[in-house]
């Protein structure tokens, strides 16, 4: 862990909440010059009473949803801060007394102290882009909640469950509507199958404004994702949103790491006491990368053949698309870091050579799809003989 060195003067703490935050200001020694409380969060009262230090200042403050305004506000005011990594700021969490007065001057403490790990402060320009992909997975998971609701209701009446498809949504919702004949679960039905419909036309716009943008703006990166085996267009979005800046990792296993696909360990007294830090990371990049591995092992011949290498070891199932997602984000992070398209030579040792195909020049132009391919609902691209099986739902 990596702490921030202050070198200023002068440190402030500030503990931000909706409706106030809590400001400590303490000099180089640790005496308090400013400790109040300042309501409404006024930023322009903030910058009155720090006024008279701005000149040799820095100001710390804990990464929470206040977290992006507050630093966008002290770049635009020129105050030299740093956001606090509230997960590894065990000093707050460990004190006897904890309230907002204390919890300010122990961050203006832990800044003075070179105490603060840092976080990572998203760009202003990219927060709207990864808010609307984070959106957009919030609704698949209520859609597919309703659907869920769904199936349950046929299953309870004893009739039978039809086939999920993303290209048979219209026939899926038409025989819903028409499976029931009493009035009130008629009414059920069809409050569930409007918000399904609704759901499918928001995602639909929001697939295809962030599409349009990733293939304007960053369309070398967003092709160039779309090389690897299991990914299309809406894995590729996520990880080139939440990884923004592969550069921002000092290296490929903090990459992996952060993508939640190292296994931590807990060890004392020479002891294993199990697995840690499994919470510890991005879910979202797990998601993106699980996925790929999962439609990579039924699709490339490469992956397929390190899929079942593993499982002859009795590896677990779950270990498997595990193995197989860390060994996507590495190539990924690589990718993005050096502007190539994917190599499975460079990737899949130990795998025979005669299944791995060499990246053609439009691949590493990043020239896609390729023919012959189609795009299922996730994104990802599989050639078209495998037929309607591989697809997910909706």
């Amino acid at each position: 862990m990596k702490y921030y060195t202050s070198v200023t003067e002068f440190n402030c703490g500030v503990d931000l909440h909706s409706r106030n935050m809590y400001v400590c200001l303490m000099d180089r020694a640790g005496k308090i010059l400013v400790h109040q409380n300042i309501k409404n969060n006024d930023f322009a009262f903030f910058l009155k009473r720090v006024e008279p230090y701005r000149h040799d200042l820095t100001v710390t403050f804990e990464s929470c949803f206040l977290g992006a305004w507050f630093a966008d506000l002290c770049e635009d005011h020129g105050l030299s801060h740093v956001m606090a990594h509230a997960y590894y700021l065990h000093t707050i969490q460990g004190n006897k007394h904890k309230n907002d007065k204390e919890d300010c001057k122990e961050l203006a403490d832990c800044l003075r102290t070179n105490r603060i790990p840092p976080a990572y402060v998203c760009p202003r320009d990219l927060r709207p882009i990864r808010a609307l992909l984070r959106r957009r997975t919030t609704f698949v998971r209520h859609r597919s909640q309703l659907l869920g609701f769904s199936m349950i209701d046929l299953m309870a009446h004893g009739l039978e469950t039809p086939q999920i498809h993303a290209r048979s949504r219209t026939r899926w919702c038409a025989a819903l509507r028409a499976a029931y004949d009493e009035p009130f679960q008629k009414a059920l039905t069809e409050a569930n199958v409007a918000m399904v419909e609704h759901y499918n036309r928001q995602i639909d716009l929001m697939e295809q404004k962030l599409v349009r943008h990733a293939s304007t703006v960053d369309s070398q990166d967003f092709r160039l994702l779309r090389t690897i085996p299991g990914i299309g267009e809406v894995l590729a979005l996520t990880i080139l949103y939440e990884t923004i800046d592969p550069d921002r990792f000092p290296s490929v296993r903090d990459y992996v790491s952060y993508s939640r696909l190292a296994k931590g360990m807990e060890e004392s007294g020479g002891k294993v006491l199990g697995a840690r830090g499994s919470k510890m990371g991005n879910p979202y990049l797990k998601w993106a990368f699980m996925e790929a591995a999962c439609l990579a092992k039924r699709s490339h011949p490469a992956f397929v053949q390190l899929a079942r290498r593993l499982q002859k070891k009795k590896t677990a199932k779950k270990l498997v698309n595990g193995i197989l997602a860390a060994k996507i984000a590495r190539a990924a992070y690589f990718m993005l870091h050096n502007k190539t398209a994917f190599d499975p030579r460079k990737l899949l040792k130990g795998v025979d050579p005669s299944s791995v195909a060499t990246p053609d020049r439009r691949a590493q132009l990043g020239e896609l799809p390729q023919p012959g391919s189609r795009r299922l609902s996730l994104g990802a691209t599989v050639p078209a003989a495998l037929g309607a099986s591989t697809s997910r739902a909706l």
